[in-house]
């Protein structure tokens, strides 16, 4: 994903429910979000055109939503969910786990879905294992953690 530009940001605080329906012929800064999702190589100038659509379409298209060309709640749901497992990859979680916990015989597992808590921070839940126990025949399931973006660790429950 291309660098977005430094007006967009607010864009990502709305929620989905709350952004405009973007569909070919609209303008503004929230369809060079659209543009800037999609990689183009273009100059972005704000404009919803026939490029933008066909993307839109695929896209929809690879996440079984409706293929209408039209970015409305749902489209925005999956692009924004898209755009913040960029900015926090799982990986980025289980190595914010390793430095919390210190333990060289734990390992980390996740089934890489982002979750959000009411407060609207998002997270990853983690299952550790020991390795010394799952070298001995077992499970070696030790814990359940919810990392979240800024690196804080929370003891969890299984997902």
């Amino acid at each position: 994903m291309s660098e977005l530009p430094t007006e967009l940001p607010p864009i990502l605080d709305v929620a989905p429910e709350h952004q405009p329906t973007l569909q070919q012929g609209s303008e503004g800064i929230e369809v060079e979000f659209v543009i800037n999702h999609f990689g183009f190589e273009t100059e972005v100038d704000g404009l919803f055109g026939a490029q933008t659509d066909e993307q839109v379409r695929q896209f929809q298209s690879e996440h079984g939503l409706a293929v209408d060309g039209i970015v409305g709640v749902e489209t925005w749901t999956v692009m924004f969910n898209e755009h913040e497992v960029v900015i926090f990859p799982v990986e980025q979680a289980i190595t914010y786990a390793e430095e919390a916990l210190d333990n060289d015989d734990l390992v980390f597992s996740s089934d890489g879905v982002l979750h959000k808590d009411s407060d609207g921070n998002v997270f990853y839940s983690l299952k550790a294992q020991s390795q010394d126990l799952i070298d001995d025949g077992g499970s070696g399931t030790v814990g359940f953690y919810d990392v979240y973006q800024n690196g804080v660790v929370v003891e969890s429950e299984p997902r």
